[in-house]
């Protein structure tokens, strides 16, 4: 009985520690553009079954119980809710309103999606995230000015003689199931087989959202909550931690008593 108060305990203790890391990150992510915080789900580990003997029989004729065998956690789920939206007044700027994301190409041909929309243009004049990777192919012109991003992620620029210069359509992607992403850090993700296959679209068009120039997203954490769950799980710490020791004293009891 105390190896399974120990091993109870013990558990509780990983499990929790395990809650107290996406807290503490999704805490430390609260300014984080476009961050999409992460919730944790337990489950219970093997039951024992215990002898029947001598207990009561129930209506159906079996007497089924059994002992827990502690918990672990089964998932951290990452909750992609509406950030809210705050207005920078930069023009590179950008937020999704809805359920899409950003499409991002590297020179490699790899493609990550993003929910980060704080864009600048490179070198050769192209729109690119903070790590280089492209949003569109095309280039801005030298000197461009007045740059504009509608609602339809229709991109527009006035060169340097004051000509207005279509440059290209910012594609929208959208998945069936966005918790199957793949986290490729730096506020990157990769598609799986879990979340579905790609499906690009444009701004406003098969539940892709709107593209908000001049807007950033704020991450989906309600810091209020957090502190809420870091409380919880650090006073299931602390009582899983407990149990380890008072199973420890009395074994210790145990011990000298057959000495």
């Amino acid at each position: 009985m105390m190896l399974g108060t120990l091993y109870n305990g013990m558990s509780g203790l990983s499990a929790h520690m395990q809650k107290l890391d996406v807290t503490g990150n999704n805490i430390a992510n609260i300014n984080t553009t476009g961050y999409k915080k992460q919730a944790v789900s337990f489950s219970d580990l093997l039951r024992q079954r215990m002898a029947t003997r001598g207990l009561p029989v129930l209506e159906n004729g079996t007497v089924k119980p059994s002992l827990g065998s502690g918990t672990k956690v089964s998932a951290a789920t990452r909750l992609f809710e509406q950030g809210l939206l705050v207005s920078t007044g930069r023009d590179l700027d950008l937020a999704i309103e809805g359920n899409g994301f950003f499409r991002l190409s590297r020179e490699d041909g790899s493609v990550f999606y993003t929910r980060d929309g704080s864009f600048h243009t490179d070198a050769n004049g192209r729109i690119v995230n903070s790590q280089g990777y492209l949003l569109l192919d095309a280039e801005l012109p030298e000197n461009f000015s007045d740059l504009s991003v509608d609602d339809q992620g229709n991109v527009a620029c006035l060169d340097d003689t004051g000509t207005v210069i279509e440059i290209g359509q910012i594609e929208i992607t959208v998945f069936s199931n966005p918790a199957g992403l793949k986290e490729a850090g730096e506020n990157l993700f990769l598609a799986t087989e879990f979340s579905g296959e790609p499906v690009t679209t444009t701004s406003g068009e098969e539940n892709a959202g709107i593209v908000r120039q001049s807007y950033l997203e704020n991450s989906n954490i309600d810091l209020t909550l957090e502190i809420q769950f870091m409380i919880e799980a650090q006073r299931a710490f602390e009582l899983n931690a407990r149990s380890v020791t008072t199973a420890d004293q009395l074994w210790s009891v145990t011990n000298n008593l057959q000495k």
